[in-house]
């Protein structure tokens, strides 16, 4: 298992396609944690590690469509990730989300408002579990699951728009649109209830 550890994650794929015993718990130790922290925040379940094994089951099946030339190993996992939850959102149309504290992009390259900023002076005083329940709620009423999915990537995986594009196997302008986009949308449904106003 030394060897396994020090070899990248695209060699362990190659000994996992050929069976070697400890391959796939390398590559689970390595990238289980960041798949949980993902999920945990998209999918609307307590507990993600049934949706975790799930895609690391799919690795394995999937490990001879791997492909290094495309992507990395890690954009490729995100992908089928992105694919397991985007199941998962057609079938509950559910969304959780936990954290949105990090800046929003403008269009015009600018440095945006990050939500804490858009409600600093309204929410002081007001109680966290109640705002914690506005985002949960506003982030619910996007109609896009990749703009769900795009937001908890940027801002709480802190992926950037390169390694989003990807995973979702778009152009890095496009995500950045869902990024930005998604963000507007939220501090607009804020706004609509009363909490927070642009600066």
């Amino acid at each position: 298992m030394t060897i396994i550890a020090e070899m990248t994650d695209e060699q362990i794929v190659q000994l996992l396609r050929e069976g070697q015993a400890g391959a796939a718990d390398a590559l689970y130790e390595r990238h289980a944690k960041s798949l949980y922290v993902y999920l945990s925040h998209v999918l609307n379940v307590s507990n993600p590690e049934d949706a975790v094994h799930d895609i690391f089951i799919r690795v394995i099946e999937k490990a001879h469509q791997f492909n290094p030339k495309k992507a990395s190993f890690r954009t490729w996992l995100f992908r089928i990730a992105h694919n397991h939850a985007v199941n998962i959102f057609r079938r509950e149309n559910l969304v959780k989300f936990q954290s949105f504290e990090h800046n929003v992009g403008r269009e015009d390259g600018g440095k945006g408002l990050s939500l804490g900023d858009t409600l600093a002076d309204e929410t002081q005083n007001m109680d966290k579990s109640v705002l914690a329940l506005a985002v949960k709620e506003c982030i619910g009423r996007l109609k896009k699951d990749i703009e769900r999915q795009a937001l908890v990537m940027y801002y709480v995986l802190g992926k950037n728009y390169e390694e989003m594009s990807g995973v979702f196997r778009k152009s890095i302008s496009a995500v950045r649109k869902y990024v930005v986009s998604a963000g507007e949308k939220v501090k607009d449904c804020l706004e609509a209830k009363g909490i927070g106003a642009l600066g």
